[in-house]
């Protein structure tokens, strides 16, 4: 239990920091555009590549691993677009929000707590499915702000596939599994370069966001925080657990899969919101609410993995 608190409570103390930083005015207003500019172009690529690149998958059970992960995303991603279809009141930036809330995972939470649980075996599967996931979700949000975030007039696939292949968090997504099938290996300087540099991907974007954060929102905003955390931390689950049992996945990597759909929504969602055009206000409200609730949610999953 108090590894899950100590893997949670740096995640909302930074949210809390940046909160009370912004309405303190210790910064001036125009900082926390430029920081969420570097997280989102410099930041959050170099994170990616330096965690994906190089990871050693041998003779892990990672076809079923992958089809687990893989099949929950898009079944939580169609889940929430037919909940949006049949209430079309909601305005196209607002589900934007709904989408990354429900289909987003936040990195940090989900690995912290495989090495606390599993060890670094643990580590490896939930970073192999982790590696999986974030280019599924990246293409699957991104594809969703150039699709609902048109008003109503649509969207050329060209400019689909420009919206992709621009994104920094896909690229380097890319690149980090592209080393790693290649069979290449980042020289070390380079690789404790973008460390270093990722190190600082998770502190600014957590205070970004509760910089961002307004009193009152969760009044505004109830229903995107409603229907985002229902599927959160119910029904990603759920599926989850079903596709594990069907697909023969047990033990350790199920239990690695299981944690990466049960932690809240990305910090990586708001800076998005914020680049593509989204409700950011929603998806802030959101992102504070889940990590909040996630103290109560995880012990029980936890509970119930063991």
């Amino acid at each position: 239990m108090t590894s899950i608190h100590d893997a949670l409570f740096p995640v909302l103390a930074l949210i809390l920091i940046g909160f009370a930083i912004r309405r303190s005015q210790f910064l001036p207003d125009p900082f926390w555009p430029a920081a969420e500019k570097l997280t989102y172009f410099l930041l959050m690529p170099a994170m990616l590549i330096h965690n994906l690149a190089g990871k050693q998958i041998n003779d892990l059970p990672w076809r079923e691993l992958v089809l687990t992960v893989g099949g929950a995303v898009v079944a939580s991603a169609v889940l929430v677009t037919l909940w949006w279809l049949a209430n079309r009141h909601m305005g196209g930036p607002a589900f934007t929000s709904l989408f990354q809330g429900a289909v987003r995972f936040n990195t940090f939470v989900a690995l912290a707590l495989a090495e606390n649980l599993y060890g670094r075996d643990g580590l490896l599967l939930a970073a192999l499915g982790a590696g999986c996931m974030i280019v599924l979700v990246n293409v699957l949000c991104v594809s969703v702000f150039s699709l609902a975030v048109s008003n109503g007039t649509g969207v050329s696939l060209r400019q689909l596939a420009v919206d992709l292949t621009r994104n920094p968090l896909i690229l380097g997504c890319v690149i980090g599994v592209g080393v790693n099938l290649l069979g290449l290996k980042l020289p070390v300087s380079v690789d404790g370069l973008l460390a270093l540099v990722g190190k600082a991907a998770f502190p600014v974007g957590l205070m970004a966001v509760g910089a961002a954060y307004r009193t009152g929102n969760l009044g505004l905003h109830w229903q995107p925080v409603a229907v985002s955390s229902a599927v959160q931390f119910l029904c990603k689950p759920l599926i989850a657990w079903h596709l594990a049992g069907t697909l023969g996945l047990s033990g350790m990597a199920a239990g690695a899969a299981l944690l990466l759909f049960s932690v809240p929504t990305a910090p990586s969602a708001y800076i998005l919101s914020r680049q593509m055009g989204g409700d950011h206000d929603s998806m802030a409200t959101i992102i504070t609410v889940q990590t909040c609730l996630a103290f109560v949610t995880l012990p029980v999953t936890i509970w119930l993995l063991r």
